[in-house]
């Protein structure tokens, strides 16, 4: 599986097409402008080729969405999960994974079956479901049954469970010190109760459970022994990305000896096509010289062929249902049912009463987010609007006094706050000396920190928009915290 650059086929992208020739091309933000340009590039890479390779997208919802523009936007996962409502969930996939049919995408790099134990988990957070396993199972079969009724293939991630890192593997690798007994019966649970067509190992590093000192994504003991042998998976495996951080100290060549025999089928080089190549070059050298690995290519190949030619004759959906207004419909009401009261004392709903907003910008920039840009959050200027007081955006290095804002009537708008030392302290003070009422508009444990919150689980318009009618009276928020561990510390 490659990533190609460009949003159409250009000279060199043919060269790399022309070489690697693909099973798998994943597509990624730089690839997709709007949903006719990104039906002619699936048809142009498969007319180039003489044949459709399978295309890929990490189209999980919320912060991790490829295709937004022009497209219906599902909530992220914490999301969908806060709404309590398995059905709506599982219209709302169904609805997103119609489109990506719609424009000859066949596989989505989802659902993200983590269990979110660490609130300072640097990768996950919204996109889990839950730090309860059972909610991530429930919520994760809708993911998966919306996805099939609309002949999506799927891929559980990030095995065998990133939700306790405090590290991102894009950067570097993350260690767990958790024994066998304690993944087996925790974050393996969704691995092996749900049925996807494939799973995604992860660079991530279990000391406890490892003796070959490799991370997980390129561990034969992880892959060939738990996955195949414990969990008994006969599907796909699929790798993560082998030109991130996790893996970074190994060779191009090594990553992919390593990870071919670890047991992944599909080995995924998303970026650089000067690494594509060679990583290329080196796998079909490896398989003329070594009969070994040439016998287990043939058997990943019986794996592989049933599931590239179930797609290849497939009628796709008409392009007239991207972004319909029953989709769109669909995905207003997740975002409306997800908005949750968290903390509730002098909390008066619509607000009646204001003296001034203050708000973060755009969260910072996250590898799996598509949200680099910093700017006011378009809530806060209808807000300001609607209600007639005016706003200001702080930072750690841009606070206001506290103290000037004493006795004010304050909504706050927060992305991760209670990540930063900081900002909890400033957050704390202000809640002390004003009526304060924050909304978390990524993670909810911003909304921990004081009297009077709400949390949306991420910042798509259309949950702007929801909070807003909540704010303004014209909805009722109906959403449930989807988390066990409710009191943080913080």
């Amino acid at each position: 599986m490659i990533g190609i650059y460009g949003k159409e086929l250009n000279k060199e992208t043919r060269e790399i097409l022309d070489e690697i020739k693909p099973g798998f091309v994943i597509l990624f933000s730089r690839n997709v402008d709007t949903p006719e340009q990104v039906k002619k590039l699936v048809d142009d890479v498969s007319d180039f080729l003489g044949y459709r390779p399978i295309f890929a997208v990490d189209q999980e919802g919320g912060s991790v969405l490829r295709l937004k523009d022009g497209f219906s936007t599902l909530p992220s996962a914490m999301a969908c999960a806060a709404t309590g409502d398995t059905q709506l969930v599982k219209q709302a996939v169904n609805a997103m994974s119609l489109e990506l049919k719609a424009v000859g995408i066949d596989f989505n790099l989802a659902p993200v079956v983590d269990i979110n134990t660490d609130p300072f988990n640097p990768v996950i957070g919204i996109r889990s479901y839950s730090d309860d396993a059972d909610v991530v199972v429930e919520f994760a079969s809708s993911f998966l049954e919306g996805s099939k009724s609309a002949r999506i293939m799927t891929c559980l991630k990030h095995f065998p469970g990133l939700g306790s890192v405090s590290v991102d593997p894009h950067y570097d690798l993350p260690v767990i010190e958790k024994s066998y007994d304690e993944l087996y019966n925790f974050d393996l649970v969704p691995f092996r109760v749900l049925n996807a067509n494939a799973l995604m190992p992860s660079h991530v590093y279990l000391p406890t459970i490892q003796k070959d000192g490799l991370p997980a994504s390129l561990s034969k003991e992880i892959i060939s022994g738990i996955a195949r042998e414990s969990l008994i998976f006969k599907d796909l495996i699929v790798s993560d990305d082998l030109l991130m951080g996790g893996v970074s100290g190994f060779s191009i060549e090594d990553r992919i000896r390593l990870a071919f025999d670890a047991g992944n089928d599909v080995l995924v080089v998303c970026h650089e096509p000067d690494l594509q190549l060679r990583a290329f070059k080196y796998f079909k050298k490896m398989i003329k010289e070594d009969q070994i690995i040439k016998n287990k290519f043939n058997k990943v190949l019986e794996r592989t062929m049933p599931f590239i030619q179930q797609i290849q004759n497939e009628d796709r959906p008409p392009m007239s249902l991207i972004n319909c207004q029953k989709h769109k419909q669909i995905m207003e009401n997740v975002a409306e049912k997800s908005i949750t009261v968290v903390r509730q004392e002098k909390l008066e709903l619509p607000l009646r009463t204001l003296d001034t907003i203050l708000t973060m910008v755009s969260p910072p920039f996250s590898p799996v987010s598509d949200n680099p840009e910093n700017k006011i959050p378009s809530i806060v200027l209808e807000v300001a609007k609607q209600l007639g007081v005016n706003y200001s955006w702080f930072s750690e290095k841009n606070l206001p006094s506290a103290q000037g804002l004493k006795g004010k009537s304050i909504i706050l708008f927060t992305y991760d706050a209670y990540r930063s030392d900081v900002l909890r302290k400033f957050i704390k003070e202000l809640d002390n000396r004003s009526n304060l009422f924050l909304v978390a508009l990524r993670n909810p444990y911003d909304a921990l920190l004081v009297k009077n919150s709400l949390a949306t689980y991420g910042s798509l318009d259309i949950q702007q928009k929801a909070i807003t009618d909540v704010l303004t009276g014209r909805i009722k928020p109906t959403g449930t915290l989807p988390l066990k561990r409710r009191e943080v510390v913080l």
